[in-house]
């Protein structure tokens, strides 16, 4: 089975968000050595920043800025300078779940992100979150990708709807997305060659399964 049908014929699917719907992790690697600079004196490096790149928000923000304010002073000092570093939709993101949602596909987000911020990135960048089936952040749940139980509150939502694990793709470009995705019983699509070496089909953008 291609690729596009494997998205086209689930029932459902569900996206990460970073560098997957969202342009991220340059816009936000920037984002996050302006605030480390101005509120912490810390000269974050890319090394630090690939480091931690993926792991929970409220967990990335301390180990980045080095604990060095309660987690909600770190939380106010990197919404203050949010407008400056804005995610943007990538590639064939919008197009792909605008028509995703009209052909009747169940469609959600679970993402290392807090939910709230990201539904105002959705929206900021464009997209009908209201429409999604749900939008689940790393706030809503005490396990985290690569565990499948990251899945454990979309797999309910989705089997009210009579979707089976089976009927479920997972899109998303990192590999412990891809091992979430597999532990949970669902179809996996890569985002970026890197996939390639996994045996597991993949896109170089969101554009190629429009």
């Amino acid at each position: 089975m291609g690729v596009r049908d494997v998205v086209w014929q689930a029932k459902a699917v569900v996206f990460d968000l970073d560098d997957t719907l969202l342009i991220t992790r340059v816009v936000k690697w920037a984002h996050h050595q302006a605030v480390a600079a101005r509120f912490y004196g810390i000269e974050l490096s890319e090394d630090e920043l690939r480091e931690h790149w993926g792991k929970p928000y409220d967990q990335l923000i301390g180990l980045l800025y080095r604990h060095s304010a309660p987690l909600d002073e770190m939380k106010a000092a990197n919404l203050s300078l949010e407008h400056l570093y804005r995610k943007t939709a990538a590639t064939g993101a919008l197009d792909l779940v605008q028509a995703l949602l009209d052909n009747g596909t169940h469609v959600g987000v679970v993402t290392s992100a807090n939910t709230d911020p990201a539904i105002t990135d959705l929206h900021h960048a464009g997209f009908s979150a209201d429409r999604l089936a749900f939008v689940h952040g790393a706030d809503r749940t005490t396990k985290h990708k690569p565990d499948p139980e990251v899945f454990a509150e979309a797999r309910r939502i989705l089997a009210k709807s009579g979707v089976r694990d089976a009927d479920t793709v997972y899109i998303g470009d990192a590999l412990m997305d891809l091992h979430a995705a597999r532990g949970a019983g669902f179809g996996f699509v890569g985002v970026g060659p890197e996939f390639e070496v996994e045996g597991v089909q993949w896109v170089r953008d969101l554009g190629e399964l429009r």
